[in-house]
């Protein structure tokens, strides 16, 4: 009898610790197919969203807002983040920009040259360093710059102007 009270209380632990090992494997699965799945679906949806900004004021019942402000829709560029050509050490400069397009344009045509626009201010940006950048004067340059880099690639629509909304020089 006291054996067999021993062998029950050795294999109760090893039940339980199979039990506690299972559980803890399927809670890892769950995290890992969520995660994989607000990774797959969830980014596809945000980018399949338009940006507040890109929603017409037709949608909101002012259909001549834009007409009488003289404003274009405004589109988000995703943040650039690049190296600044500088001996003094390695500096970072992470940009955020916003392109303002002329009020008669599509962001369509902007949507489709994405990846070629990027492409281009990446490497404008990385060509600068703090010096051209870092006083008031050169992020007007900057700006200048800019919109005309984007506007070398687009045919139907026009680039009023960019807006930073970050800039950060590190």
């Amino acid at each position: 009898m006291a054996e067999e009270a021993a062998a029950e209380a050795k294999a109760e632990p090893k039940k339980k610790g199979k039990l506690l090992l299972i559980v803890l494997i399927i809670l890892i699965a769950v995290a890992g197919a969520a995660a994989f799945m607000w990774l797959r679906f969830g980014a596809a949806s945000k980018a399949s969203k338009p940006d507040a900004t890109e929603v017409s004021a037709k949608e909101h019942g002012d259909e001549n807002k834009d007409a009488k402000d003289g404003a274009g829709t405004v589109y988000n560029l995703d943040p650039f983040i690049v190296n600044l050509q500088d001996n003094s050490g390695t500096r970072y400069l992470k940009l955020t920009i916003n392109l303002e397009l002329a009020p008669s344009s599509s962001t369509a045509e902007l949507a489709a040259k994405t990846a070629k626009i990027r492409d281009a201010l990446i490497v404008l940006l990385s060509s600068k360093s703090y010096a051209d950048i870092g006083t008031v004067e050169g992020k007007y340059q900057l700006r200048d710059e800019i919109v005309a880099r984007v506007n070398q690639f687009l045919v139907k629509s026009h680039v009023k102007t960019a807006y930073f909304t970050d800039f950060v020089v590190q």
